[in-house]
């Protein structure tokens, strides 16, 4: 599945914002959506899954509007950064 980032994107009333997150290593095949799921309760944890269309995650979390996809990523480096490695840990 090579290298791939989750992009997030939040709404609300008054800012919209966008984040990409390296995802190291990827995740196995039909388990995206789980994934998605995971990091964006991680990061929400009021948000609520609303729907899952086409690989997009949408989440309702009070007055936010949360989105989140995989889309390639650039590959810059083989190592993650600290903040990702404890971010996927099991």
């Amino acid at each position: 599945m090579g290298h791939w980032r989750v992009v997030i994107e939040t709404r609300s009333p008054a800012a919209t914002s966008r984040d990409a997150f390296e995802v190291t290593p990827a995740p196995a095949p039909g388990t995206e959506r789980a994934v998605l799921a995971q990091l964006v309760t991680g990061i929400h944890p009021g948000a609520v899954e609303r729907s899952h269309v086409d690989g997009r995650s949408v989440f309702d979390d009070g007055a936010r509007e949360i989105s989140a996809r995989f889309e390639p990523g650039d590959g810059g480096g083989d190592t993650p950064g600290p903040a990702q490695e404890t971010l996927f840990d099991t």
